[in-house]
C-alpha cells in the first residue's frame, strides 16, 4: 500500500472515529457507571451486568458469544458466591484472514471518593480533556476501545486486503 493511500485510508478511520466520538464516550460512561466491583461480595450481581454489557456489544457486531460458566467459591465467611463467567466471542471465520486474539476484563478494584478520588469514581468525568472514572483504563475501555475498533472498521468496509499489501 502506498503511502498516500495508507494516510488517505488513516484520515478516512479518524474522520469515522472523530464523527462518533460521543458515542464512544457515551457508552464508556454507561460502562463505568457499573460499579462492577470483583472485591465486595454485594457486588457481585454488577460484575454479572457487566459481563451481559460486554456480551452484548459483541453480539450486535455479529460475534457468536459464549458464556463460560466458572462455577463458584466460598469466601472466607462461608458465603458461596457465583464466579463470573467468561466470554468467549468469535467474528468471523475464514482462514484467509488473520486471526486477533483480545483479552481483557471488566471487572474493577473497589474504589469510594475518599479513597483519594477527586471526583465519584462511578461518574465517567472529563476535567482538562482528560476522563476519569474507574475502570476507564483497566479495563473496561480498552476492552470497549477493542469492540469500537472492530465495529468501525465493520462498518467503514475495512477489509483486511485493504490495510496491507498482499
Amino acid at each position: 500500500m502506498s503511502s498516500s493511500s495508507s494516510s488517505a485510508l488513516e484520515m478516512e478511520i479518524f474522520q469515522y472515529i472523530d464523527d462518533h466520538q460521543s458515542d464512544f464516550i457515551k457508552d464508556l460512561k454507561e460502562w463505568v457507571a457499573v460499579e462492577s466491583d470483583s472485591v465486595q461480595p454485594h457486588l457481585r450481581k454488577e460484575v454479572m451486568r457487566m459481563m451481559v454489557l460486554a456480551a452484548d456489544r459483541l453480539a450486535a457486531l455479529g460475534a457468536t458469544v459464549n458464556s463460560v460458566n466458572l462455577g463458584s467459591h466460598q469466601l472466607p465467611d462461608g458465603r458461596v458466591l457465583p464466579l463470573p463467567s467468561v466470554i468467549l466471542g468469535e467474528l468471523g471465520k475464514d482462514p484467509q484472514n488473520p486471526t486477533v486474539c483480545f483479552y481483557g476484563h471488566v471487572d474493577v478494584q473497589p474504589a469510594k471518593k475518599e479513597d483519594g478520588w477527586n471526583t465519584d469514581p462511578y461518574t465517567l468525568t472529563e476535567i482538562d480533556g482528560n476522563l476519569y472514572g474507574r475502570g476507564a483504563t483497566d479495563n473496561k475501555g480498552p476492552v470497549l476501545a477493542w469492540i469500537n475498533a472492530v465495529e468501525t472498521f465493520r462498518t467503514m468496509h475495512l477489509c483486511p486486503s485493504r490495510l496491507h499489501t498482499p
